[in-house]
C-alpha cells in the first residue's frame, strides 16, 4: 500500500492521509465531527481519469468528539474509491480536489502498482453471496512457484510429477533436459487445460491405487500441493513411496501459518480453498512419511509476512528411501 500523508484541515474537517491499495481501492482518511453528505466527497483522478466514488464509512476516533448522537462516537471518516478495472502496471499521478485550493487539484506523484486480486467483486458486490461463492476452487495453477521449481530441478530422473495439474512443471523440467512424466486425475476440466506441448507425457487416471507402473519405476517423485486434496492421503503416500526408487519431494500448505496469523486476524488465502481436506504441520506430516522413508529433511517455501510476523506458505519434505 502507498500512503500519502496530508495532516491538514479540509472540507470542514481534517484529512490525515490518502491510501492507495494495489487492489484498486483508494481511501481518503480523516475525521469530521458531524454528519457528512457523501455527495460532497472530493473527486479523485488517476493519470487524468476520474476514479468512481464507492462509499463512505465512519470509524472510531478516541481523539475526536462527535456532535451527533447518531454517529455513536465514530468521529473518523473514510471516503473510498474504486478503479473500474484493475490497471496492472505502474501509474504515476494521483490528483484530489480537497477544496482548500478552491477548484484546484492537489497532486501526488508516485509509481503505483496494481494487481488483479481474487474475488475482486467483493469490493463492490451488490448481491448477498453464499459460502459456495467464496470457498471455491479454480482451474489448475497457471504459474509455478519459483521456490518449488528450484527444488524440483535438483531431482534425478526419471521423475514422476504426482498430481501434475495442467503439466507446467513437467514442461519446465523437460526444457531442462530432465526425463519427467506427469500423473493427474482424468476430468473434463483437466483435459481442457493440459499444456499441449507436454500432454503426451501426462497420464490421466481415475484416482485409484495402485497406479499402472511397477514398483521403483521412477528414480524421483515430486508431489507438490496435492496431499491436502486427497481423501485417503495415507494411501497416496504409500503409492508414491512404492513408485519412487530413491527420493520424493512433498510440499503441502503449512497449517502452522493459521496460529501465526491469529494476532493479525489473518489466514493465508491458500489455506481457505474449499478442496483442501487435510491440514498438515511438520510433526503430523513426519509421522506419516516416517512409515515409508528412512530419512526426511524438512524445509519451507513461499516466505511471506503478516505485518511484522514472518511465515511460510508451504512446508517441504525431502525424503529418501
Amino acid at each position: 500500500m502507498t500512503i500519502f500523508p496530508i495532516s491538514r484541515p479540509a472540507l470542514g474537517g481534517f484529512i490525515d492521509r490518502v491510501e492507495v491499495d494495489p487492489s484498486g481501492v483508494v481511501r481518503i482518511v480523516g475525521w469530521y465531527r458531524g454528519e457528512f453528505d457523501e455527495k460532497l466527497a472530493p473527486p479523485v483522478w488517476l493519470d487524468g481519469q476520474a476514479i468512481p466514488f464507492l462509499q463512505q464509512f465512519r470509524y472510531l476516533r478516541q481523539d475526536v468528539a462527535t456532535e451527533q448522537r447518531g454517529l455513536l462516537g465514530q468521529g473518523g471518516l473514510v471516503w473510498e474509491y474504486l478503479l473500474p478495472e484493475p490497471r496492472i502496471g505502474e501509474l504515476s499521478i494521483l490528483e484530489i480536489a480537497f477544496g482548500w485550493d478552491g477548484e484546484g487539484r492537489t497532486r501526488f506523484e508516485e509509481k503505483l502498482s496494481f494487481l488483479k486480486p481474487h474475488h475482486r467483486r467483493l469490493l463492490d458486490e451488490g448481491e448477498v453471496l453464499h459460502r459456495e461463492h467464496i470457498y471455491g476452487s479454480g482451474p489448475p495453477n497457471v504459474t509455478i512457484h519459483p521456490d518449488i521449481l528450484e527444488l524440483a530441478k535438483r531431482l534425478r530422473g526419471p521423475v514422476l510429477d504426482f498430481g501434475c495439474g495442467r503439466g507446467l512443471l513437467v514442461g519446465k523440467l523437460r526444457e531442462l533436459g530432465i526425463d519427467v512424466h506427469g500423473l493427474e486425475l482424468d476430468t473434463p476440466a483437466l483435459r481442457e487445460s493440459l499444456a499441449q506441448e507436454c500432454a503426451g507425457e501426462i497420464t490421466l487416471y481415475d484416482g485409484t491405487f495402485p497406479t499402472l507402473w511397477e514398483s521403483g519405476r521412477f528414480v524421483s517423485v515430486i508431489c507438490s500441493e496435492v496431499l491436502e486434496h486427497i481423501p485417503d492421503y495415507e494411501a497416496a503416500v504409500r503409492e508414491i513411496a512404492r513408485l519412487a526408487k530413491e527420493r520424493v519431494l512433498f510440499t503441502v500448505p503449512d497449517a502452522s501459518a493459521i496460529p501465526m496469523g491469529y494476532r493479525h486476524g489473518a489466514v493465508p488465502w491458500h489455506l481457505l480453498e474449499s478442496t483442501h481436506l487435510n491440514f498438515f504441520t511438520q510433526q503430523s506430516l513426519k509421522s506419516i512419511l516416517a512409515l515409508h522413508f528412512s530419512k526426511i529433511e524438512f524445509g519451507r517455501v513461499g516466505a511471506a509476512h503478516f505485518n511484522d510476523t514472518p511465515y511460510y506458505v508451504s512446508l517441504t519434505a525431502f525424503c529418501s528411501k
